[in-house]
């Protein structure tokens, strides 16, 4: 069975603003790691940007909110797996802990990269991107994803928001792609009744995520494959509210028509077909990306 990777973003009430402020007042974590500024907020953490005071560079740190003895095992299940990520696509994990500045509530944290760059969502409202561009984006992307998927885990948020274009100071100058929201998410089985679905990224989710069935990665593909669409139409393909957003996607697949260039249709098809079944596995979309990529030069 998969381990799935889940971002929520709840509406913020008193007590998250009271957990995320005592963060502040932490001492320095693992003796090196100094919280500075929140900079996210998920359903079981908040994420600063900070430093270490070792080696001077700045790191993000994912601060658990205080739980119960089973939440925090869980958290030890996500530490371990997230810290056998090495793929040059995703953020990586530098180090883990327990925060016992607080005896009666211990905090896990996570330790990461601080990865600077802009969202593929901020891109896309700067600049249309070309064909290409979104087909090589397309590319990064699958083969992450078939890297996560081979190590068992499954995204599950996978939008154009958790999507970072990092400038690598590379001669072609080009932005590579790299997958975010590790940091602000948590392990665990997925299964029929959970209840984590994020409000904010209701347009990028599957049939399966919405209908509260048991997910896999072909949740990532259907998600995926949402993003290119709207990249390649310029608009979401399920707009709206939350409940009117879900429905529509229950009811009909996307529509991939005018707007995509015809050699990239049936794969979008596919990807965002409503039974998962139906839908490629992410190296099979990364074989696919190649080849229209190749096509392209000719």
């Amino acid at each position: 069975m998969s381990r799935s990777v889940r971002a929520v973003e709840p509406h913020e009430g008193p007590s998250r603003r009271a957990d995320a402020a005592a963060a502040f007042d932490a001492p320095l974590l693992l003796g090196r790691y100094r919280p500075l500024e929140r900079i996210g907020r998920g359903g079981s953490a908040t994420v600063f940007r900070g430093v270490d005071e070792t080696l001077g560079r700045p790191v993000a740190i994912k601060l658990f909110h205080a739980g119960t003895a089973r939440e925090l095992e869980r958290h030890g299940d996500e530490l371990r797996a997230l810290a056998g990520l090495a793929h040059h696509g995703i953020v990586g994990v530098i180090d883990a802990g327990v925060d016992l500045s607080q005896q009666e509530d211990p905090r896990p944290f996570l330790v990461m990269e601080y990865v600077s760059g802009m969202t593929l969502q901020d891109a896309a409202q700067a600049h249309r991107l070309s064909t290409r561009a979104i087909g090589e984006l397309g590319f990064e992307v699958a083969e992450t994803l078939a890297y996560i998927h081979a190590h068992g885990v499954v995204h599950r948020d996978v939008t154009p928001t958790n999507i970072m274009l990092v400038d690598y100071g590379t001669p072609s100058l080009r932005r590579r792609a790299r997958l975010t929201d590790f940091g602000i998410a948590v392990i665990g089985g997925s299964t029929p009744g959970d209840s984590d679905v994020a409000v904010g990224t209701a347009a990028y989710l599957s049939p399966e995520q919405a209908t509260g069935q048991s997910v896999g990665t072909p949740t990532d593909i259907y998600s995926l494959g949402l993003v290119l669409l709207e990249l390649f139409t310029g608009r979401r393909e399920f707009p709206g509210p939350f409940r009117e957003s879900m429905a529509t996607r229950l009811e009909r697949d996307p529509v991939v028509g005018r707007g995509v260039p015809r050699a990239w249709r049936p794969l979008l098809r596919d990807m965002t077909a409503r039974q998962p079944a139906r839908r490629p596995d992410a190296a099979a979309v990364l074989e696919s990306s190649r080849r229209l990529l190749r096509a392209r030069r000719r």
